[in-house]
Order: structure tokens, then C-alpha cells, then sequence
């Protein structure tokens, strides 16, 4: 492994200094809760800059000061409540952007209004407005996600190449011979194993009332786990609610004190009806922290079906994360299993591989 990265270092010092566009939309803002794919976006441009290369975020509008790379905002006043604001006419002005200056394109989303200029664009898929779809019931929400998997599908037909964020995402879309599954990669310079709390701790990293399901998990917290083990704690990191005995909940965390957390739980609990990729299972897996959680496309290709975690049905939820806070030690081949494969998952690894992406050929000829 470390002969394989070394390598892979060599690789990303020997390319040239790179004028490289990342399309952002979503982008970490201070004081405020953001998903996941804000926080990777930071990462991406961050570490694309710590490694020389002159990088550009665009993105709707961004309050964030200290950043190492540039930032470029489509508009001075993004609601982001607002969806026709947040994902059309915003969008749209994103066709006034001139990409001929840059080496690369690396586009996390709508991207569907830009001109490609010729410039390599790899396209990155961080799961499938038609799978959100389905796991929504608001009628205006799912009315808006099927037209935007409709722009998803022009977007990656566009590209010089998609990656998708995993095979059930992949699935979803027409695939040329460039295209492929990467997963997305996890920071081990944050996320490592270390010392554990002294009680036994579940970590939860979502909303309550999402897809995320962190309210399933808080009631099942009260009736049955806290009942069989009274020292255990329940963390949160979402926004805060009522006022449980054993629940803390965590809100705009940096990314330092989130890893903090992951670190020191003894399992993560994430019981998602759909998760494109799951992103926070292999933050929590880098972490030697074991996930016990719920089936859904981004778990079990992530947990390998099982084994580097543990997937039970929702009735078998709560029993599950007692026995496993009860003899932690028994899942420690699981744990060790997932520790060497989050390792594989570095974002050196990874941004080698979006690099070689530079001399593409695009056959793509756009009509102005």
C-alpha cells in the first residue's frame, strides 16, 4: 500500500501546475449546516490547491473567507430554499463562464447551461435525483427531481467522461466506454482510529427527519437502548431538538471536531432509506468506528453486503447496535477489514486518477 501511494505521489508532483475550474454549487458556508457534498467540494479544491495547482470554486454565492483557492459567484443572492432560483436561473448564468483558460474541469453538478469550450470535463455523479425521487413524497419535490434527472442525463451525456459515485448510480444513466464507477474519497488525515469514549457511544451524522432517519434512531435510542445499557450516549450532529437524557446534539461543527466525534464513538448509525454513495460510513470506517445501519445502495456497496460493517432490517435495528455496544470486540476483524479498505479510498489516490483525465479527447462537438 505505501509503495502504491508513493508511487501515486510521484505521479501527482511530476504533472505540471494546472489551472483547473471546479463547478461548486455547493459549497461549505460558515455558520451554517451543509451536506456532503459542500464539505467534499472544499476538500477537492483545497487539496487540488495545497498541491500547487491554481484552482477556481464556482459556485452560487459563497460567504467562506479563508480558503486557499478562488472563488467565483454566479450571483450575490442565492436562496437556497428558493429550488427555481437554486437550481434554474442560477444554473443558467453559468453559461456566461468562459472555460478556455483552464487545463481541466471538475463538476460536481449543474453543470447542464455551461459551454464546454473544448476543455476536458469530468463529470462527477454524486448519486441520482430519480433515486431521491423515490424516496420522496412531496409532489412539487419530486416534480423538481425529475427534471432535474432529465438535466443529470443531458450533463453526463455531455462530458469527456462521467464517474459515478456507485454502481447503483451508474446503472441510472446511459454509459459510454470512458464512463465508470470511482468512489468518492475520504480524508485520512482527519479520519483515522484512535482512542475511544469511556461509555459506550453511538454516533448519528444527518437530519431527523430526512431520508437520513436520524428520529428512527433517537426512538429506538429511548425505548430499547438506553433502557439496556443506561450509560450509553446518543450523539447527533444535526440541528437541535427536544432535550433527551443521553442525547447531545452537535451543529456546525468544523470538520476537525465531526472527526473528533467519529473517532471516539464506538459505532455509527446512519439508517438512510437511499444513500447514492455514503459518504459518513467510510468517514466512519477510516475512523476503526463500526457502522451497524439500515439496507440501502450506498450501504451495502460500501459495507460489501456486510463485511466491513453490519446491515440489519429496520426490526432488527435496535437489538443489533445493543449486542454490538455489549461486545464491541467481536466485530474487531470488521473493524480491522474496514480500516485497510477505507485506506485505499485517499484522496491522493483519487486525485490521481481525476488527473489522467487531462488528455482526453472529447468527442463531443457542443453547437453553440
Amino acid at each position: 500500500m505505501e509503495d502504491m501511494e508513493t508511487q501515486q505521489k510521484g505521479t501527482i508532483e511530476s504533472i505540471k501546475k494546472l489551472r483547473i475550474a471546479v463547478v461548486a454549487f455547493e459549497l461549505i458556508t460558515p455558520n451554517q449546516r451543509t451536506g456532503g457534498v459542500s464539505h467534499f467540494n472544499h476538500r477537492l479544491c483545497t487539496k487540488l490547491s495545497d498541491m500547487g495547482h491554481e484552482v477556481t470554486a464556482i459556485t452560487m454565492n459563497s460567504l467562506l473567507e479563508d480558503a486557499n483557492y478562488n472563488i467565483k459567484s454566479l450571483s450575490k443572492s442565492v436562496d437556497i430554499n428558493k429550488r427555481f432560483q437554486r437550481y434554474y436561473l442560477t444554473a443558467l448564468k453559468g453559461r456566461k463562464i468562459n472555460f478556455d483558460g483552464y487545463d481541466l474541469v471538475i463538476s460536481n453538478g449543474d453543470d447542464w447551461a455551461m459551454r464546454r469550450a473544448g476543455v476536458p470535463w469530468v463529470r462527477i455523479m454524486h448519486g441520482s435525483a430519480i433515486r431521491e425521487l423515490q424516496h420522496n413524497h412531496r409532489l412539487l419535490r419530486k416534480m423538481n427531481l425529475s427534471i432535474l434527472y432529465l438535466l443529470e442525463r443531458y450533463s453526463s451525456k455531455r462530458s469527456t467522461v462521467t464517474l459515478y459515485n456507485s454502481k447503483d448510480t451508474q446503472k441510472l444513466y446511459k454509459n459510454r466506454k470512458q464512463d465508470e464507477v470511482l468512489h468518492l474519497p475520504v480524508d485520512r488525515d482527519l479520519f483515522f482510529p484512535a482512542e475511544k469514549e469511556k461509555e459506550p457511544t453511538i454516533l448519528f451524522v444527518g437530519a431527523l427527519d430526512s431520508r437520513k432517519r436520524g428520529r428512527l434512531l433517537r426512538n429506538l435510542y429511548v425505548s430499547n437502548i438506553k433502557k439496556e445499557i443506561p450509560n450509553c450516549k446518543l450523539w447527533m450532529v444535526c440541528n437541535r431538538d427536544e432535550s433527551i437524557d443521553g442525547v447531545t446534539y452537535f451543529n456546525n461543527l468544523t470538520n476537525e471536531a465531526l472527526a473528533s466525534l467519529y473517532r471516539k464513538a464506538h459505532i455509527f448509525c446512519m439508517p438512510s432509506t437511499y444513500e447514492g454513495f455514503g459518504l459518513p460510513y467510510l468517514e466512519a470506517m477510516a475512523s476503526g468506528t463500526l457502522v451497524v445501519t439500515t439496507p440501502n445502495p450506498g450501504a451495502d456497496e460500501i459495507l460489501d453486503n456486510g463485511k466491513y460493517g453490519v446491515i440489519v432490517k429496520d426490526s432488527e435495528l435496535g437489538e443489533s447496535l445493543i449486542a454490538s455496544l455489549r461486545n464491541i470486540n467481536k466485530y474487531e476483524m470488521i473493524i480491522q477489514r474496514a480500516i485497510k479498505f477505507a485506506e485505499q479510498q485517499s484522496w491522493e489516490n483519487i486525485i490521481a486518477k481525476y488527473l489522467t483525465y487531462l488528455n482526453s479527447n472529447n468527442n463531443y462537438e457542443e453547437k453553440q
